[in-house]
């Protein structure tokens, strides 16, 4: 920068001569009196030098004052003159100085240049926004700095400052640095004014904008990314709906024609189409599952579960495709692993029969285990860690990594032999990552692979470790012959029945069965119970049992047999052979410790019995309910129509919302099932105008969502409109049955089924009857007439208990608790009395949460003893 400056030296002298002026002028005058006292000595005939020096006349004296007084004052002008000029040449250099640094030392660049394009002066930031040297750029062009492109337009910008005077603001273009790469700058010109009214140069500001203009496109780019997402993501919806509207369809169609009487080929095709149409809603739901990870719209729930019924569960799902290919499929959880864990078990299912699935693909013969162990644990925060072990073909080493990405496989040639589309272990890694974890894969080619993984959980401080014996029941020591062909899963059957204190003895075939029971016959111990593998090779299972029978004595106490399924006939099979209990592989401990302290406590029970324990886990049954259905599709009409049917239930179709709001207002129903996407009125405002409607009435029809919709936010939307409950579409016979269990009231659901189902209970019990209709002093109109009120009068109150719980209404719980139990223990209901009186301890705790199950609990004792008390009527009232 070119300034303008004082020199120090100049300063000091400048002062010196304005302070000296005044001495000056004293001076001056001094002379001018001495001069003027010679030349009238001179000229005067009387007077002497001395004497007009030292007394001069008065007009002399006068004369000389003015003089000496003349000089004083111009001395004086002068100084003053001098001292402001040096303070007007300070105050501009200070101002220099000012200006100059502020130029100096502020980002952008500053520049001058004369009219030829030569710049004349320009600071640092400048020179280094241009990249050249500061000698360069006083002898630069400033049109070599343009592109090509530019320069018309920046040459043009200059012409019209010098046509109007008047600056420019932000004047934006590329420049080409000294190195050759590219800015993008904005500048502010202004005119140099001149001679004759016209400019001598320009002075600018030029600042580097490109990181600005960077950022700026990186903002377009993500909001073009951001409306492609939304675009995608109403595709996908849009997608699942109508690809899972049909598939609903084809897949209840399929069921309901699989439950009728067809040829075995007839039934072959249809599991085939039935397998297919379950292989393309995998395909689609691993889709949109990648689709909303990649969009980062998959959120994670949290909800309790039991880790080792959990697996049972989920294997369970995949047990009869491994047993088809004589596969061995069990589990292990070790012992130090917490049982009642909260996370997101949905999706930590989904991985976990993503790699079972995987490995069932790839696996002919042998085993597949699932082992869970605690990889560490931080106070309640567990780090899970799961394998999945095969004994498959194996993966190449270096295929082990690429089978992660989307659209991968081990080897091109596997999505023809075995299918797939290459998504499930990209988005189970995905998942994996989602939940804290991490995932990875072991393999040995041609002898199977590990995969591996883990979940971060976090434990339920009240949860139990595993499965945990009764205190009644004491298992201790018992003696347990146990006989599987599979050395893991004989391992892992001892480690369960020893962690309940019993003393197993693994046989891994029929023949070591045998020898076993004879060692132990000649010691005079035998075994408490059996537990044998059906599926040992050559019938070998059934002629244990036998031998086990003919020897008789204390060896043939129990039998427990083990079974790859649980058909009906298979069960049949082991129970004529006098099988004491069944139990379905893959073997959760939960289902093994019931089944053993069910033999021991049930050992004298009658084959009747039996069976009706056997049979207990039949599906809920549904009274002939009234039942509105909104659908547009007539496949899905078709579908829903005849799944009522078989239920007994009454359909009333309709083809949108507005029909159904007008259809309810004319008719009363049971409940309405509602598809989501219809014409005319969608299944969600029509839920709200009914809703809005049934505020002027004290009626409320329950109303399940039905929808194709699979995206995030569905459930909470159906339950924000009003309605009970959602299934989504591909629809389960039994995920909808579940459903209505869930949201039709209790007392409708118990009048309907004591109407049409046959009793589940005797009322035939003389003991009962007798000692109630003594407690009414063997008045039997007297019974009849209370009866008859109890009927009427409990199932309100279970609503309003039920209302109470919601509303966390503690006062009201605790009447209606109290009133309920009067009523039960006049009727001798000791469980429903027992039930009713925790619920009003509860009430005056507001614990409000385990109320809930208390109140399900009373509500089946009222509906059992209900279905007893009509009988007990009827049979007074015969007499």
């Amino acid at each position: 920068m070119t300034r303008v400056s004082l020199n120090p030296k100049k300063r000091t002298s400048a002062a010196r001569l304005a302070d000296s002026m005044l001495l000056l002028g004293l001076g001056v005058a001094f002379v001018y009196w001495v001069v003027a006292s010679l030349i009238f000595a001179l000229t005067s005939e009387n007077g002497t030098f001395i004497h007009q020096f030292f007394n001069p006349g008065l007009n002399e004296v006068l004369s000389r004052l003015l003089v000496l007084c003349f000089f004083m004052i111009f001395g004086s002008h002068v100084g003053y003159t001098i001292r402001q000029r040096q303070k007007a040449d300070e105050a501009l250099a200070g101002s220099e100085e000012k200006h100059r640094t502020i130029i100096e030392n502020i980002e952008d660049g500053y520049f001058e240049m004369d009219s030829t394009g030569q710049f004349t002066i320009f600071n640092e930031s400048f020179r280094k926004i241009t990249g050249y040297e500061a000698e360069q750029l006083h002898q630069l062009d400033y049109r070599r700095l343009l592109t090509p492109a530019e320069t018309e337009k920046v040459l043009g910008s200059f012409d019209k400052v010098t046509r109007t005077g008047r600056a420019i603001k932000d004047l934006g273009f590329v420049i080409v640095r000294k190195d050759g790469a590219r800015r993008w700058v904005e500048t502010s010109v202004s005119p140099i004014d001149g001679t004759h009214g016209q400019p001598d140069g320009y002075r600018g500001i030029l600042r580097d904008v490109t990181r600005r203009r960077q950022a700026d496109a990186l903002k377009q780019e993500k909001m073009a990314a951001e409306a492609a997402s939304r675009s995608k993501s109403e595709f996908l919806a849009n997608m699942s709906h109508e690809i899972r509207t049909p598939l609903n369809a084809i897949i209840g169609l399929v069921e309901l024609l699989l439950g009728s009487s067809l040829s075995r080929e007839q039934q072959e095709d249809l599991k085939v189409v039935q397998s297919a149409a379950y292989a393309l809603l995998s395909v689609i739901n691993d889709i949109l599952d990648f689709s909303k990870i990649e969009a980062g719209k998959l959120e994670l729930e949290r909800s309790p579960f039991n880790l080792r019924d959990f697996l049972g569960e989920a294997l369970k799902i995949l047990a009869v495709k491994a047993h088809e290919k004589n596969l061995e499929l069990a589990y292990r959880v070790a012992p130090d692993v917490p049982d009642r864990l909260v996370g997101d078990h949905h999706r930590f299912r989904q991985v976990l029969l993503n790699l079972i699935g995987n490995a069932l693909k790839f696996t002919d013969f042998g085993e597949i285990i699932v082992f869970a162990q605690c990889q560490s644990l931080e106070g309640n925060r567990l780090m899970l860690h799961v394998a999945v072990r095969d004994t498959g073909v194996g993966i190449p080493t270096g295929k082990q990594v690429l089978i992660f990405e989307a659209f991968r496989q081990a080897d091109g040639s596997t999505t023809r032999k075995y299918g797939g589309t290459g998504l499930g272990l990209a988005v189970s890694a995905q998942l994996v990552n989602l939940m804290g974890g991490q995932i990875g894969v072991k393999s040995v080619l041609g002898k199977g692979s590990i995969f591996h993984f883990t979940i971060a959980f976090d434990v339920e401080s009240k949860g139990a470790v595993g499965a945990e014996v009764p205190d009644e029941i004491d298992l201790s020591g018992l003696r347990i012959l146990v006989v599987d062909d599979n050395a893991t899963h004989l391992k892992i059957l001892c480690e369960m029945l020893t962690s309940w204190k019993m003393v197993p003895k693994p046989a891994a075939s029929a023949a070591e069965g045998n020898a076993l029971l004879k060692k132990m016959g000649k010691g005079g111990v035998g075994f408490d119970m059996a537990l044998i593998d059906s599926g040992l090779p050559q019938s070998d299972a059934r002629s244990l049992v036998r031998q086990i029978k003919e020897e008789g004595g204390h060896a043939a106490r129990i039998i427990l047999m083990l079974t790859t399924t649980a058909a009906a006939k298979e069960t049949a099979r082991f129970n004529d052979a006098d099988v004491g209990m069944v139990v379905t592989k893959p073997i959760r401990p939960s289902d093994l410790l019931d089944a053993i302290t069910k033999v021991l406590s049930m050992e004298k029970m009658s084959t009747e019995k039996r069976e009706d324990e056997s049979g207990s886990d039949q599906k809920p049954s549904l009274p002939p309910l009234n039942i509105l259905v909104a659908e547009d599709t007539p496949f899905n009409q078709k579908y829903i129509r005849r799944l009522l049917d078989s239920w007994q239930c009454r359909a009333t179709i309709v083809e949108n919302g507005r029909l159904a709001i007008e259809t309810l207002a004319k008719q009363d129903f049971d409940l309405v099932l509602m598809d989501v996407q219809m014409p005319e009125m969608d299944g969600l405002t029509a839920t709200a105008r009914i809703r809005e409607l049934e505020k002027h009435t004290s009626r409320h029809v329950p109303i399940i969502a039905m929808t194709a919709h699979a995206m995030r936010g569905d459930r909470e939307r159906c339950i924000e409109a009003g309605m009970d409950d959602y299934v989504s579409k591909p629809i389960s016979s039994s995920t909808l049955l579940e459903a209505i269990c869930r949201v039709v009231p209790l007392s409708v659901r118990e009048a309907g089924s004591a109407s049409a189902a046959e009793p589940l209970e005797s009322a035939d019990d003389a003991g009962e009857l007798a000692a109630l209709l003594e407690a009414f002093n063997n008045d039997g109109a007297f019974f009849k007439d209370v009866a008859d009120m109890f009927i009427a009068d409990y199932p309100p109150m279970v609503e309003t208990v039920n209302k109470a719980i919601a509303e966390e209404d503690g006062a009201l719980l605790s009447r209606t608790a109290h009133a309920l139990k009067g009523m039960a223990r006049n009727f001798q209901v000791d469980g429903a009395a027992d039930a009713a009186r925790q619920l009003e301890l509860l009430a005056d705790q507001e614990q409000f949460e385990t109320a809930q199950d208390l109140s399900r609990r009373l509500a089946d004792e009222l509906a059992k003893f209900e279905r007893r008390l009509k009988q007990m009527v009827t049979r007074v009232s015969g007499q």
